[in-house]
């Protein structure tokens, strides 16, 4: 007895080579008022709580030997 085949994916679709530009700040700049227009929203976050509240690195302390 056989099993029926499954249909065949074709997989990923191929890389395209990489050609990449230098982002500037108009271009992003341009890219959210495209995105903006569609009507995309952006939500901007505040500072967390955590991020105020970071301690300095505190001194290595002595290692102890056996």
């Amino acid at each position: 007895m056989t099993r029926p085949k499954k249909p065949h994916s074709p997989g990923p679709a191929p890389r395209k080579p990489a050609v990449r530009t230098p982002m500037t700040h108009e271009g992003i700049a341009a890219d959210i008022e495209a995105f903006r227009d569609a009507g995309g929203e952006i939500e901007v976050l505040g500072v967390t709580r955590t991020l105020l509240r970071i301690d300095p690195e505190a001194p290595e302390s002595p290692k102890k030997e056996n």
